[in-house]
């Protein structure tokens, strides 16, 4: 009896149980769909390390407009009006003569003397083919023998289209001036002033400027 009230009870619990899943409301929503719009991407700030700098391009920077003076552009005119002279030593004094009449600078050589010459002209000698009259400027000028050693020069100088040797002490340097630095020869130079066209003092030194054309002319 015991077995057939414990069957019956639990018969009567399923029961029970079916009526209250069927009580139960049914939900007639539809399941939702996953959306298909993708997702946005935040940006991605990248940080370039200052060792990489250098992959940067920077915009230049525009030209400044015309009718401005740049920087450096009146230096450079400056330079450009500047007068380069080749110095050199006569009987103790600092001459010199403009760089543009200048050919080239020669060592002592032996010359070929000319019968019949002036004095001044020590002879000739032959360059490249052309057979050149060499003046010493000493005694062209009327000043007392330079030394004449190892150091000594020929300048080879253009005047009036003839190419002619001038035989130097011996040559200093290129010194540049401007054209405004320039005076006229004093009058206590007492020697060649026929032979010079003015004086010019630069870096306390002061060049005895010559007359290419009344020295190396006949």
């Amino acid at each position: 009896m015991d077995i057939l009230k414990a069957r019956k009870k639990s018969a009567e619990q399923k029961q029970s149980r079916k009526k209250e899943k069927s009580s139960q409301p049914i939900d007639t929503q539809p399941e939702k769909e996953e959306s298909t719009i993708p997702a946005v991407i935040e940006p991605t700030c990248v940080v370039i390390p200052p060792e990489d700098s250098a992959l940067i391009t920077h915009t230049p920077v525009a030209e400044e407009s015309a009718g401005e003076t740049l920087i450096g552009d009146e230096s450079a005119a400056k330079s450009v009006d500047e007068i380069e002279l080749l110095s050199f030593r006569l009987g103790g004094e600092a001459y010199a003569l403009p760089v543009k009449d200048v050919r080239e600078v020669l060592k002592i050589r032996a010359l070929t003397l000319v019968p019949n010459a002036p004095p001044y002209i020590r002879g000739v000698t032959s360059l490249r083919g052309m057979v050149l009259p060499v003046i010493d400027l000493c005694t062209r000028i009327g000043l007392s023998p330079g030394v004449r050693d190892e150091k000594s020069r020929i300048i080879i100088v253009n005047s009036e289209d003839e190419d002619v040797g001038l035989i130097v002490d011996r040559v200093t340097g290129v010194v540049r001036i401007m054209p405004d630095a320039i005076k006229q020869t004093p009058e206590n130079i007492e020697q060649g002033t026929a032979f010079l066209s003015g004086i010019v003092r630069k870096d306390e030194v002061l060049y005895i400027l010559l007359d290419l054309k009344k020295a190396a002319g006949k």
